[in-house]
């Protein structure tokens, strides 16, 4: 277990392990571009090479090679012996969203900053999309939901904004356009499990703000599935520390956020 914490106490080498869970089967010189490219980190190749040999010690990335190339993935089961030493709480009844998660990343689509949450539901592909693409059911989950068909081309009027539907392929993509922004679903069928991607083109929105939104609004998605009901106060509850995850991933300036948060949330709604 000593490998596992070595390995995990240098802050690239986490990074690293995001990277890879993200994208599976990367080479040195893919790590090394997206090292660099996404978070800034301008290691040398051989400083690189290094902190994957510590992983590799640790059990927590695996190394095979094919021809000329060597691919590195992450191995997750090293963790197990952290988590069954200290295994999580049972979530109390009445309390569906017990953890802060974050499950979005700050990406780039044709140029444009964008934030992707990509969540596995276990519930069939033609439920969930039934749930995201039902006016009735998203508007239990997510703000201000159109009331659309919804059908390519469709444009319906909020109020003096407008939501245009850009593409429907059901059960499987559903985009949209909001205040000129992209936004989308993307569903795949993973056996009785569906992996759902949510992407939204933020532009010039704070982005930790706007990610600890939509992590809050996704939350409640799996519960809705599951016949619960996640009110808008139970969800908020750990929006504060949502978001100040988000601002540090981010290496983004919290205070847009906060004063948000001081304005709209309750005293207690960290």
């Amino acid at each position: 277990m000593s490998d596992v914490y070595k390995a995990l106490a240098d802050s690239t080498r986490r990074t690293i392990l995001d990277e890879l869970l993200e994208r599976d089967r990367q080479t040195l010189f893919e790590l090394c571009g997206r090292l660099a490219s996404r978070h800034g980190l301008t290691s040398s190749r051989q400083a690189v090479s290094q902190h994957l040999e510590v992983l590799q010690a640790a059990g927590l990335v695996k190394a095979t090679k094919e021809g000329r190339y060597k691919f590195h993935s992450i191995d997750t089961a090293p963790l197990r012996t952290i988590t069954d030493r200290w295994p999580p709480r049972e979530k109390a009844e009445g309390t569906p969203m017990t953890e802060a998660l974050t499950h979005g990343t700050l990406e780039s689509i044709d140029g444009r900053p964008s934030l992707r949450f990509e969540l596995s539901l276990s519930h069939p592909i033609e439920r969930v999309w039934q749930a995201v693409s039902t006016p009735s059911e998203l508007g239990r989950v997510f703000p201000g939901a159109a009331d659309w068909t919804p059908a390519e081309g469709e444009v319906v009027d909020l109020g003096g904004m407008s939501v245009e539907v850009t593409q429907v392929e059901a059960p499987h993509i559903l985009t949209w356009v909001f205040a000129d922004q992209p936004q989308s679903f993307e569903l795949t069928r993973e056996g009785d499990r569906t992996r759902l991607v949510f992407t939204h083109v933020i532009d010039d929105l704070p982005s930790a703000q706007t990610a600890a939104g939509w992590e809050i609004y996704l939350s409640r998605l799996e519960p809705h599935l599951d016949g619960e009901y996640v009110s808008d106060e139970q969800a908020h509850r750990r929006w504060t520390e949502i978001h100040e995850r988000y601002a540090e991933r981010f290496g983004v300036d919290p205070t847009p956020g906060r004063e948000w948060a001081a304005q709209n949330l309750p005293v207690s709604g960290g």
